[in-house]
């Protein structure tokens, strides 16, 4: 039985939200006796649960589920209201990071001045400044003031230098966020590192890719309360029915809430991470309230910054006659040929004209591409041959 190093036992999180505001001095002048009024917010609500030493625990949900309050409580930062937290080893959060940062100091300064704060000697940061820079892709700015710095390469600084701390436990809050996609290739690739070295990791994100691949349970968070845990494939699929519930969905009378989408890779096996060049095959599932004649189908993909890549339709290519209430229709493609991105598919079920939307999901599945190829800018790889 592998040793426990996080344990939480009935941890509740409140925080006092104020109703009214006293802005101005003469509010406190003209009623100096009157109480401010608050109301009160469960961030997280009687949550337990404990960590194995080396597992790689994800923690997903939606926004305000209170992810990053929970990770915020088990690295020290808040107390909780209620329940505590034991942990063995020393942790090394990644979630405010920058905290420290003085902009009027030059990338080198802020170095070991960030350095000193996260525990480091100034001989060690000596011996890892330069991994420090080539990790970060600064070359060049060193001696740059950090006010200078855009937003993503102040971040991508500060996260260089938190990987530099050797600790034992590992809290992650969206790292994915820092950068391009080459840096966030860099990021999976310490990713596996630590997962090789033994290391407990505590990973919260909204790429379902990434927990996917690394994560060996997931838990899932709902106003503040654990919805499902378990394997990734389970706790993921319920995560996608929340999304389904909440997504944007036209022209409802025609269809019930059992409608999905799945991925499947050239095995077979229902995914989410694919190569690029990789067979794939859009499976939807379906059940409608009525039948529906000579019905055109179009999935449209877009990335994840909402521009669309490309759509495929059954107009003019491959005839329905109807729709029954209940089915599914699988569209193969051979090749995908994205560049590495997170992708999230749609789907539009029109008439036989296209004169009239019956059904229009947005984002009902998201799926990341991966590619050995670098440097490619726009959305496809284009084969080909040079010669010279």
């Amino acid at each position: 039985m592998k040793e426990t190093v996080i344990e939480l036992k009935n941890i509740t999180k409140n925080f006092k939200i104020p109703i009214e505001r006293r802005t101005q001095m003469k509010d406190y002048f003209i009623h100096p006796f009157r109480k401010a009024k608050y109301r009160s917010f469960v961030a997280v609500d009687n949550v337990s649960f404990s960590v194995s030493k080396g597992e790689f625990l994800g923690i997903i949900g939606r926004n305000g589920s209170g992810k990053s309050t929970l990770l915020k409580i088990i690295s020290n930062i808040y107390l909780p209201n209620k329940g505590e937290v034991i942990s063995k080893g020393k942790l090394i959060p990644f979630l405010e990071l920058g905290v420290g940062f003085n902009p009027e100091l030059t990338a080198k300064d802020n170095v070991f001045l960030n350095g000193v704060i996260l525990g480091l000697t100034r001989d060690q940061i000596k011996a890892k400044y330069k991994s420090i820079i080539e990790f970060s892709e600064l070359q060049g700015f060193e001696e740059t003031q950090l006010k200078n710095f855009s937003s993503g390469m102040q971040v991508r600084l500060a996260f260089s230098i938190a990987i530099q701390s050797e600790g034992d436990i590992y809290i992650l809050d969206e790292v994915l966020a820092v950068g391009d996609l080459a840096f966030q290739q860099k990021c999976f690739d310490m990713f596996r590192t630590l997962k090789q070295q033994g290391k407990t990791i505590i990973f919260v994100s909204h790429s379902m890719g990434a927990i996917e691949e690394f994560c060996d349970r997931v838990i899932l968070l709902e106003k503040g309360s654990i919805s499902k845990e378990g394997k990734a494939f389970n706790v993921l699929q319920k995560y996608s029915e929340i999304s389904f519930n909440k997504s944007k969905i036209s022209k409802t009378d025609k269809i019930d809430e059992k409608l999905k989408i799945k991925l499947l890779n050239s095995k077979g096996e229902d995914t989410s991470i694919f190569d690029s060049n990789e067979k794939v095959t859009i499976s939807l599932e379906y059940n409608l309230k009525e039948i529906i004649v000579n019905p055109n189908i179009e999935f449209i993909i877009t990335r994840d910054d909402g521009t669309v890549v490309s759509s495929i339709s059954t107009y003019n290519i491959f005839n329905i006659d109807k729709l029954e209430k209940k089915g599914h229709i699988n569209f193969v493609c051979n090749n995908l040929k994205l560049i590495s991105s997170e992708y999230f598919i749609s789907i539009v079920i029109y008439n036989k004209d296209l004169t009239e939307q019956l059904v229009s999901i947005e984002r009902i599945k998201n799926f990341k591409i991966f590619s050995k190829k670098t440097n490619i800018k726009g959305f496809f790889e284009i084969d080909g041959n040079w010669s010279f």
